[in-house]
Formats: C-alpha cells, sequence, structure tokens
C-alpha cells in the first residue's frame, strides 16, 4: 500500500551498538575507541552487504538496519558476535531484532536508496536492543520461531543454542512481548534482561502464529511431529510391556540416559514441584500440578514418562541433576516451583538435558486462583503442550547432525519432521523419508500418520494434478496408522485433515473429537476441531477451539495456524476488523505463506479498502504466482455456496480471478 505515509513493509527490523563505549573512552581516551568503533562499523557493512542487509541509520556505534527475512537477521546477529569474540579488543556488541509492518519513505530529496523506516515495529526493535547485554542477541518470538526453521548452525564452529526469556511488559507497549535469545556456545551470556523502568516481567500470554486449515495441521509437523519425532511407537503390545514403575536405570550409553523397558528411548521425568509459599500445607497444590503434568505428558505417547513415585522420590534440597538422571533412567528433567500469596500464584517451570545440564526452555506462569484446580488444569496443559514441541525440536536436531548413515527408523523420521511444509520439495523429501521409515519398522504408526499429512498438503497447497487421489492416500495412511495403534491421537488427528482435505467435513471433525478425547492437551487436534468446526458453520466454536491452541501452546507454529483459522472465521461472522487483525499476526509471523495475505485481501475488499486489498492480492501473488480463486476453492476442499459466492465476490474487487 502506498500513500501519503508511505509504503506499507513487512520488514525484520535490528538494532545493534557496543557496549559501554562511553566508559570505554573514558578508560582508553577518544582516539582509541573510536578506531574500534571503526573497525565494528566496518564488520557491520561487511556482513550487512553479505546477508542482504540495509543500513537505514548510524548513531555514533549504533546501528539500525533492515532485513527480508529473520533468518537473515539472525545470521548477521550471529556472524557479528563471532567476529567480536576472534577479536577480544573489541567491546561486546549488543543486538535486537523484530518483525513487523512498516511505513518506509524516501530519504531527503527523494532519495529511494536510503530511505526512512518508520513504525511501532521499529520502536519496538529498538526497545529489545536496550534490554541486551553485552554479547547478548534478543529478539521477538515471531523473529525466533521464523529463524530457528532455517537458519544453517552448522555454519558455525560451535553449536548455536537458543533460550526463552519469559514474557515481558516494555514502558509505552499495551502487550507484553515474549523475549528469546540466539547465541554462540560459550560466547552469549543467556542471561533474563534485567528488570527496570522501561521492562518488567510479565505473566505469559497467548502468543501469535499462522498456517492451514487442511493443512492446519501444518503444524503436526511442527510440535507433535517434533516431538512424537523422538522415538515413537514401539508398537501397542510393546507398550503394554513397559513398566512405568520401575525407578531401575541402565547406564548412560553414548551420552544418552535411557529407561529400562523403553528400547532406546530417552525418557522424561517430573520431579517434585518446590512449594515457596509462606503456608506449608499450599504443597498439596505443588504435588498435584506435578502429578497431573505427568499424567498430561503420558498422553503424547512419544516418549516415556518415569512414574511418580519414582521421581516423587527426590524432593527439595541441591539436588545432583545428573546423579537423578541417571538413577531414573531419564534423559529429560522437568523441575520447578510453585509459590502462592493470596489469591495470586506463580508457577515456574523448566526442562533440563541432564547430562549436559543445558536448560531447553523454561517459562513462569502467573494466575489468579479463583478456582484452584482450573488453574492446575491450565498450567500442567500448558507445560505439557510446550515441553513436547521443545523435546521434538532438540531430539531433531541431534538427528539433522548425525546425519542418515545407519539410522534406525525414528531417526529417519525425525529427519522427515524437520522438512517442514515450506515448499513442495520439501513436503515431497519428507515424504520419501517417512516412507523409509515405515519400511524400516512396519508397525511405525506415527510415520504413517505424518505421511498421511503430505498428501493432505498437496491437496491443500495445490501441489498435486490429482487432488483426489492425493487425498485417498492420505485417508488409507492414517488409516493403517490407527489399525497398528487405535490411541495414537496423531494418528486420528491425521485422518481428520485427510477427510478434511477429501471434503467430508463430518468426518474430520468425528476424527478431531476422538483425537482429543485420547489427548486432551495435543494442539494439533484442537486445529483439526477448528476447522471442522468453521466449514461446519459454526465459526464461533472455532474460535473457541482456535485460543484453546494458542493456551496449550502460545508459542509453536500450532499458534500460526490457530491465527490462520480465526481470520477465516472473523470474516464469515462479518467482523472484519478482527479478521485483519488476525491476518496481520498471521503475515508478521510467517511472510511467506500466501494464505495470510488472502486473507487480508478478503477483509480490506469487505472494508471498503479496495487499494490495501489489491496491494495484499499482489503480496500473495509474489508468494504464490499461480494463485487464483479457483485454486483456492480447490485448497478448500468443500463447497459451501453462500460463503463461496462471498469470498469469490471479495477477491475479484481485490483484483484476483
Amino acid at each position: 500500500m502506498t500513500d501519503a505515509v508511505g509504503t506499507s513493509r513487512i520488514l525484520t527490523l535490528l538494532f545493534t551498538d557496543l557496549a559501554d563505549s562511553t566508559a570505554l573512552k573514558t578508560q582508553r581516551g577518544d582516539q582509541a575507541v573510536g578506531g574500534l568503533i571503526t573497525r565494528h562499523r566496518a564488520h557491520v557493512r561487511r556482513l550487512a552487504a553479505d546477508l542482504g542487509g540495509r543500513i537505514i541509520d548510524w548513531a555514533g556505534d549504533g546501528c539500525f538496519l533492515t532485513f527480508e527475512t529473520p533468518s537473515a537477521a539472525v545470521l548477521f546477529a550471529l556472524r557479528l558476535q563471532q567476529v567480536h569474540r576472534d577479536e577480544p579488543d573489541l567491546p561486546g556488541v549488543r543486538t535486537g531484532i523484530h518483525m513487523g509492518e512498516v511505513s518506509e519513505h524516501c530519504g531527503p530529496d527523494g532519495d529511494a536508496g536510503h530511505p526512512r523506516v518508520e513504525g511501532l515495529a521499529v520502536d519496538l526493535a529498538a526497545r529489545i536492543s536496550s534490554l541486551a547485554k553485552p554479547g547478548q542477541i534478543l529478539m521477538s518470538s515471531a523473529v525466533a520461531d521464523s529463524a530457528r526453521q532455517r537458519l544453517d548452525a552448522g555454519a558455525f564452529s560451535q553449536p548455536v543454542l537458543w533460550r526463552a526469556h519469559g514474557s515481558y511488559a516494555l514502558k509505552g507497549f499495551d502487550e507484553a512481548l515474549h523475549i528469546r535469545e540466539v547465541g554462540i556456545q560459550g560466547v552469549a551470556p543467556f542471561e533474563a534482561p534485567a528488570a527496570g523502568e522501561k521492562a518488567q516481567p510479565a505473566p505469559s500470554t497467548a502468543a501469535q502464529a499462522p498456517r492451514r486449515r487442511s493443512v492446519p495441521l501444518t503444524i503436526a509437523v511442527g510440535v507433535l511431529g517434533a516431538v512424537v519425532a523422538y522415538v515413537v511407537l514401539l508398537r501397542a503390545p510393546d507398550r503394554l510391556r513397559v513398566n512405568l514403575m520401575s525407578p531401575a536405570a541402565t547406564a548412560p550409553t553414548g551420552n544418552v540416559l535411557t529407561a529400562p523397558g523403553f528400547g532406546d528411548r530417552p525418557a522424561i521425568a517430573v520431579l517434585p514441584l518446590d512449594n515457596l509459599s509462606p503456608d506449608p500445607e499450599q504443597a498439596f497444590f505443588a504435588d498435584g500440578l506435578a502429578e497431573d503434568l505427568i499424567t498430561r505428558l503420558s498422553a503424547w505417547r512419544s516418549f516415556p514418562v518415569i512414574a511418580r513415585n519414582s521421581s516423587f522420590k527426590y524432593r527439595g534440597g541441591n539436588l545432583d541433576l545428573k546423579k537423578v538422571s541417571a538413577e531414573l533412567g531419564a534423559r529429560y528433567l522437568v523441575e520447578g516451583s510453585v509459590r502462592r500469596s493470596g489469591d495470586r500464584i506463580r508457577v515456574s517451570a523448566q526442562l533440563i538435558d541432564a547430562p549436559s545440564g543445558e536448560h531447553i526452555w523454561a517459562e513462569t506462569y502467573d494466575r489468579d486462583v479463583k478456582d484452584i484446580f482450573s488453574v492446575q488444569d491450565e498450567i500442567s496443559s500448558t507445560i505439557a503442550a510446550t515441553i513436547a514441541e521443545d523435546l521434538g525440536r532438540v531430539e531433531g536436531e541431534r538427528a539433522r547432525q548425525r546425519g542418515t548413515a545407519n539410522l534406525e527408523a525414528w531417526s529417519v523420521y525425525e529427519l522427515g519432521c524437520a522438512k517442514g511444509y515450506g515448499s513442495r520439495d520439501d513436503v515431497a523429501e519428507a515424504r520419501r523419508l517417512f516412507e523409509r521409515a515405515i519400511a524400516l519398522d512396519t508397525g511405525f504408526a506415527t510415520a504413517l500418520a505424518k505421511l498421511s499429512y503430505t498428501y493432505s498438503w498437496d491437496v491443500a497447497f495445490g501441489w498435486t494434478d490429482a487432488p483426489d487421489q492425493s487425498a485417498a492416500a492420505a485417508i488409507e495412511a492414517a488409516r493403517r496408522a490407527i489399525v497398528l495403534d487405535p490411541r495414537e491421537p496423531l494418528a486420528h488427528a491425521a485422518l481428520a485433515n485427510a477427510y478434511l482435505a477429501a471434503g467430508d467435513v463430518q468426518a474430520g471433525f468425528d476424527s478431531a473429537q476422538r483425537a482429543i478425547d485420547l489427548n486432551p492437551s495435543m494442539p494439533e487436534a484442537w486445529i483439526e476441531l477448528g476447522w471442522a468446526q468453521l466449514l461446519l458453520g459454526h465459526s464461533e466454536a472455532s474460535i473457541t477451539a482456535n485460543r484453546n491452541v494458542q493456551r496449550l501452546n502460545p508459542k509453536g507454529d500450532t499458534a500460526i495456524v490457530a491465527w490462520d483459522n480465526m481470520a477465516l472465521a472473523h470474516w464469515e461472522m462479518g467482523e472484519f476488523d478482527a479478521s485483519v487483525d488476525a491476518a496481520r499476526h498471521l503475515v508478521a509471523m510467517k511472510p511467506d505463506y500466501w494464505w495470510g495475505y488472502v486473507e487480508l485481501a478478503l477483509s480490506f475488499a469487505s472494508l471498503g479498502k479496495l487499494d490495501e486489498a489489491r496491494a495484499a492480492i499482489g503480496q500473495a501473488r509474489r508468494v504464490q504466482p499461480d494463485l487464483s480463486i479457483a485454486k483456492i476453492q480447490r485448497a478448500f476442499g468443500v463447497s459451501r455456496p453462500e460463503i463461496d459466492a462471498r469470498r469469490d465476490a471479495a477477491l475479484r474487487k481485490a483484483g484476483l480471478e
């Protein structure tokens, strides 16, 4: 959109500066520090040129840059961090990154080569930068979620690690922002921002995200895919023989701890949560929350969970986590604390890779305690869903580093999950890997479920010339998975998605409900239910289901899909402003996802903002050159004459045929 206020664009914004340069001038003198700043600026210019960054403005040792993609911005920041590590006399560099919609203007005297970039997103990026410590790279969750999937961490000699620092309320902004950190191991500080006048830790809030209906399960590849990725399935009979009550453990082998009876699958143990409340009787809540978390994690059926009577023996004191994990046979440990004061409660939890001591995930939840049991249910289900995704990411990365030679079926499966759904080629390669995993283990139900998804994605994205055959293949693969393991929730979610791709909405709804019955903490199942409800004409129920997704897994890919579904639900209800808001979240989180721009175009056209609608269609065509109304209808897979006619009319106003 171009008007008097400039050109509206989605950009990744990066601010960087040298820490304590003023103090350095006092210590070393202006001339010496001036030389350091000159070298620093030369590195910034070189790296920006290599990675397609634009330098918008300099302010002493500080620089404001823009990038077309989050992954390019993060790669720039990591390389700059590496340069400062390799040249020890350079002071620590601080970096903040955010992604959002901005207004771009020509520079002085109409100079388009040196534009001005303005907007709230710019202010947020600058504020994030101000939170960073020397040597630290901080960013919003939108940047981290996008960059993490595409970043080539193998380009660095040391591991690249990610950390979540929770939500922060920033001065002057209404909504709290999730802050993440990325950095090179041994270089980055990985410390949470300090509270101050301009930023305070805030309660965790539901996050944002994008993805799609029949494809909603896309996320299936993200979250559970990742999770389950680790190891999925021994086969129902084998599972029945597993004795979760046994605390005995095998010795560490190859730095991977395994629990007896689980083959080579790393297990997870939930330790008793510390009661930090003044009232010792509040310990019942802490134990109840930990026990509920064990139950919910067990429902994922993708990794073994040590039983309560084993893990609850480790209570209080400064535990030797490596020793605890060895005795339990659990590689991953969940620990945390509960503090209640009056009608407020704070729960902190973290997931630890015990052999390395690495903190994979951490979060703090602040809630009012009106109904203590509903609070317990909310927190435990959210932690369970989030842990499942982050655990899967870690194991997926280990599989990627090992390569494909001599891998067992689960490792090949993980590699397939890591391919994602970004392109037709990605999905084709994922399908090949899932088929290979199934050939290695013909009882691999979850690999069959993911294979089903690849066929559904072909239908949803128009990547097949025979959509009916692809939908039939998706249904067949999901049914095979259910025959192998009738209680695998992901198989039922995959079948729901396949039915929806084939246009059988009621069957899709029923399968999604079955998946939820098996695992009420699975965001993928709620995504499928929400999409089915929308196609059945129950838009309000669909919005409720998708909000539940965002509560269960506020930082994952499923939250992205939820924004996608809600944008359409609001549009169908005539709530066009709300639809625009949801679609903007979608576009900000996933700029290369053409459905987000289509949903913007629908709502802008319905609001009479035809210039904005046409600009959105232009962006959609940039991502999907052969976009057409017929292609969109095929992706829905279900004919609803009244809705279809409204949608087609709005899209024609936006310039699409």
